[in-house]
């Protein structure tokens, strides 16, 4: 498979093979990274191994753990061939270090702990490893450990078929194909004897390979698969100290509970085993360990490869296997063969699933989506055994994020669906196109949609079209999906759906006379068939589409007719979501209190009627009421409340979205750490699931997190991801997003010209998007960067621009003004005129409200025009205080550009001693940020104030470093924008200071 390329994942390497399949080195093309890909092998049981991957994927999905690899994605090849793709985990197997002797008793320790926690995350979540082993753990070049491969892993509430009483052994998994699978060495004597296992199973294993990493060689051993499972069973293992005598008797306890025959006798949650684990690990501390030599075993004897299987084993037919064993492969593959040949005609529904099935569907095309959920409810209902109905389900599901019972219905299609070249070929390409949509792989999705449209009836191709549309929509082809929705139409002008999904497609792309045509149309039909649910997502979307171009008013209209409409036909999801849309609206009008109250509806209203993931979401919609009011207390609960319900019920698109809020309020509050930690959490849900724009979003959180941090270089990379995913799908709107990101990113770090590049680039975006309030913020970042470049023109007509548009009556945009004043006050300062720029900051303090950073810059800028108009005491006490507030923010930059404000002000003051302390403070950030504009600023201050003090000496060497970070500034700037930089006349007096220090020298 090297150099092909599966959905976006380029085949690079072969990284290895275990009993379940081949594992690749892929490049994810869409993201830029380097990934691990696993296939099954090509068996003929392959729809069981397609069943396990499939457990596997929804297993790890729901793990989000420091200690446990990472799954981003999986679905399907074009052939049906399932693959997961996870994390790529660079460093040695545990299994390696090992072998290699490089494991201290301390160390083993250590590296327990964390596999520990790492299966004490899964067994929170109902999921079984059943695998544990030393190749399973990772430790990469950091030390940090990760448990891979949940292949076998099991949900406890997972029902599974009886295995008959008189074929128990060694059928560990229990799994509908008999197979025997699992890992001999680190078998539980439950596992062993095919009885049921839950979290203890675990806890043996990991006692197992506890007593490996310390005693140097395994628990049990044996000659054969049968003598290994016999010890598991019988034999209680002597204790480490026996075998390696550092081991303490603590460790030797710990060890041989774990190990217990009995359930019961053993550790009853990996929470104990890490308490226990962690006590004696302190008491290792601080003692000289030498590494634990693994003991291979005597010749003759077989130590079965803790890299191996049982699975593995059965494949190779030289090794010695009991008859009773072989007998049970080929008995499970003689029914098997039996089973197929039973399955290969068509499963025919019964015509009322097929009546629901349809209902559904066409719900699912008009986007009622809890109405689909309904009618396919009631087709599996009356027939389970329909795969393309379960499949529909699943779609549904996803669309109303209850990720859980999606994959419950995925499942169930692989269970009904093992090979589909048994249906007829509409169905099966049907099933996949499906499967697609649900599992979020759109692009399959389309490719499948696409020969369907050109397979079906003509008396069908416009429900076909339709759907195709819907794949292209998804995957944000906007006008490929157009085309679709048009086809339909033209295909059957009486198909209202067609003129819906048209007429929000057109809205989204400002074309609002065809999607007022297009909307018109739907109603119309919606109308004479008296169809209520989809007349109401007609008023619906065309109300969301009018707040999206600020047509309040007419909105307000169109929602007011849903709200009344849904009522009547008591359709509570509709209504949920439309309270909702009223709370958006009013919260953009400025009406806080309206739009809490219809938040607060929408909540009651979801968990009285138990649409739970409804309420999560309508407490998030609360909350974003409270963070938009400035009230971060209430808005903090109720995004904790939502990231909780959504966490319990699996709700994992709400669950990002809650993380995403919770990341913005942090970030508003100044808190570095806490916002990075949530944009993190998010930003994995949605890049596993392919939450396209909504992972670029969350980059520019993370982004955002990391330069508030100071840490220009991630943040850069951060946007620099946003802009390439904004690129690949077409998304101007988050393209336009991550050019202002890189601008600001930049223009911190006082690359000013190559920062009016980016900056000029969104600017010119969204003025084709008509998008406004970014167009202000736009111009307003350019008049910022263009004073700063000596362009005072350019920085006045930008900012005038802005100013105007802030300023009118009706403008949403008047929390802009307070930023607007302090760059008209920073721009007069720079030209030396101390009273505009006093005039103009005292503006911006008054209109920052809690404008943090605009009261930091604007104190600070009113502190130094008062300096330099000869105020210099009062101008120093100004510059205090901004520097205090500066250090409440905890962000390094401001702080920096404070201190450095503050060293101007006391060298006016004639504070020569404390000027220049806090110069060299500011100077020693600077460097670290690179920001060279303000570095040999700083560092003129350190001269000027160290000859005041009489230090010629000291005076000069500042001098010079200042003078050489100029030409730095040059060959980084380039002549052209360093000679309008020179001109400014700030510039050209502080040079001046410049050139007379270093003339003492000469």
């Amino acid at each position: 498979m090297i150099g092909q390329t599966v959905s976006h994942y380029r085949i690079v390497e072969k990284l290895g093979e275990g009993g379940m399949g081949f594992v690749y080195v892929a490049e994810d093309t869409h993201l830029g990274r380097r990934v691990a890909i696993k296939f099954p092998h090509h068996t003929a049981n392959k729809h069981h191994y397609h069943a396990r991957f499939l457990r596997e994927a929804r297993a790890v999905s729901e793990l989000t753990h420091p200690n446990i690899a990472t799954l981003y994605d999986y679905g399907e090849t074009a052939t049906g061939q399932p693959f997961i793709v996870m994390e790529l985990v660079k460093g040695d197997s545990l299994n390696e270090l090992l072998s290699g002797g490089h494991v201290t008793l301390l160390r083993a320790v250590e590296i327990m702990c964390d596999v520990a926690r790492a299966i004490d995350e899964a067994h929170h979540h109902g999921v079984v490893h059943r695998d544990i082993k030393p190749s399973n753990v990772m430790v990469n070049a950091r030390g940090q450990v990760k448990v891979l491969d949940f292949g076998l892993a099991k949900q406890l509430n997972e029902q599974f078929q009886d295995v008959d009483q008189d074929a128990r052994t060694l059928l560990a998994t229990r799994t509908q194909s008999g197979m025997v699978v699992g890992t001999p060495l680190y078998l539980s004597p439950e596992q062993a004897l095919g009885a049921p296992v839950d979290t203890r199973s675990d806890i043996f294993a990991l006692g197992a390979v506890l007593y490996e990493c310390i005693a140097g060689q395994a628990a049990f051993s044996g000659s054969s698969v049968m003598e290994i499972a016999a010890r598991v069973m019988r034999d209680d293992p002597k204790p480490p100290s026996s075998i390696n005598s550092r081991v303490p008797a603590e460790l030797d306890r710990i060890t041989l509970k774990a190990l217990a025959k009995k359930p019961d006798e053993r550790y009853q949650s990996a929470t104990e085993l890490i308490e226990d684990l962690e006590a004696v690990r302190d008491s290792l501390k601080g003692l000289s360990h030498a590494p634990v030599k693994r003991i291979e075993p005597a010749h003759g004897a077989s130590r079965l490869s803790a890299l191996s299987t049982i699975s593995d084993i059965f494949r190779r037919p030289h090794l010695p296997v009991g008859v009773v064993l072989l007998g049970l492969v080929i008995l499970g593959g003689a029914i098997w063969g039996i089973t197929r040949a039973l399955r290969t005609a068509p499963h025919e529904p019964s015509p009322d699933a097929q009546r629901w099935y349809a209902e559904g569907t066409n719900a699912l095309r008009d986007g009622t989506y809890f109405k689909a959920s309904k009618a396919l409810e009631l087709a599996v209902g009356a027939d389970d055994k329909y795969a393309l109905a379960h499949a529909r389900l699943a779609e549904a599901w996803m669309e109303m994020d209850y990720a859980d019972k999606a994959k419950d219905q995925l499942l169930a299609v692989a269970r009904l669906v093992p090979d589909r070249s048994t249906l007829q070929p509409l169905d099966a390409l049907y099933l996949q196109a499906v499967t697609a949509i649900a599992s979020r792989d759109f692009k399959s999705a389309v490719e499948s949609y696409r020969e369907v449209v050109s397979r079906v009836p003509e008396k069908e191709k416009p429900f076909a079209y339709v759907d195709l549309g819907r794949a292209y929509e998804k995957s944000e082809d906007v006008d490929k999906a157009i085309e679709s929705f048009v086809e339909a139409s033209k295909l059957d002008p009486q198909y209202p759906t067609a003129y819906l999904r048209a007429g929000i497609l057109y809205g989204r792309k400002q074309n609002q006379a065809e999607a007022n045509a297009a909307l018109g149309k739907a109603e119309s039909l919606y109308q004479a068939l008296s169809n209520y649910e989809g007349l109401t997502e007609v008023l619906y979307q065309r109300g969301t589409l009018l707040v999206q171009t600020g047509k309040f008013r007419e909105a307000r209209q169109q929602l007011q007719r849903a709200l009344e409409l849904c009522r009547t036909t008591s359709n509570t999801y509709q209504e949920v979501r439309t309270l909702l849309q009223f709370s958006s609206l009013s919260n953009l009008e400025g009406d806080m209190a309206q739009a809490q109250s219809y938040a607060r509806q929408a909540a009651d209203l979801a968990r009285t009627s138990e649409m739970e993931n409804l309420n999560a979401r309508a407490l998030l919609d609360l909350g974003t009421t409270y963070f938009a009011g400035g009230n971060y207390d209430e808005a903090e609960k109720y995004f904790k409340q939502s990231l909780e319900l959504a966490q319990r019920y699996k709700a994992r698109y709400t669950e990002a979205r809650s993380s995403v809020m919770l990341a913005s309020l942090r970030y508003e509050q100044g808190d570095a750490a806490g916002a990075t930690s949530y944009a993190e959490s998010a930003l994995a849900i949605f890049q596993s699931g392919r939450w396209r724009k909504e992972t670029s979003q969350a980059l520019l959180l993370l982004g955002r997190a990391t330069r508030l941090k100071g840490d220009y270089v991630s943040a850069l990379d951060a946007f620099r991801q946003q802009l390439q995913l904004g690129e690949a799908v077409g998304d101007l709107s988050q393209v336009a997003s991550a050019q202002s990101s890189i601008g600001t990113t930049l223009s911190y770090r006082e690359q000013y010209p190559e920062a009016l590049r980016h900056y000029d680039e969104s600017y010119r975006i969204n003025q084709s998007l008509n998008a406004k309030f970014f167009i202000e913020y736009d111009l307003i970042s350019r008049g910022n960067v263009l004073w700063k470049l000596g362009d005072y023109a350019g920085a006045r007509d930008a900012l005038g621009q802005a100013f105007d548009a802030a300023s009118r009556p009706e403008s949403s945009y008047k929390s802009l003004l307070a930023e607007i004043n302090l760059r008209y006050a920073q721009l007069a300062l720079s030209e030396r005129d101390f009273q505009e720029a006093r005039a103009r900051a005292k503006q911006a303090l008054d209109l920052a409200g809690s404008q943090q950073e605009v009261i930091v810059e604007a104190k600070s800028t009113l502190g130094m025009a008062s300096a330099f108009s000869g105020a210099g005491v009062e101008g120093a006490k100004l510059c205090d205080e901004a520097l205090e507030a500066a250090n409440r923010t905890g962000n390094p930059r401001l702080i920096s550009s404070a201190q450095l404000a503050l060293a101007r002000a006391l060298l006016e003051a004639k504070d020569a001693g404390r000027a220049l302390e806090v110069a060299l403070q500011a100077q020693g950030s600077f460097e670290r940020a690179g920001q060279q504009e303000s570095l040999w600023r700083a560092l003129l201050v350190a001269a000027s104030a160290s000859r005041s003090s009489g230090d010629e000496a000291r005076a000069i060497g500042y001098a010079e470093r200042a003078a050489n970070v100029l030409l730095e500034m040059r060959q980084q700037w380039g002549d052209e924008s360093f000679e309008r930089y020179a001109k400014r006349p700030d510039v050209q007096y502080s040079r001046k200071q410049l050139d007379e220090t270093l003339a003492v020298k000469r």
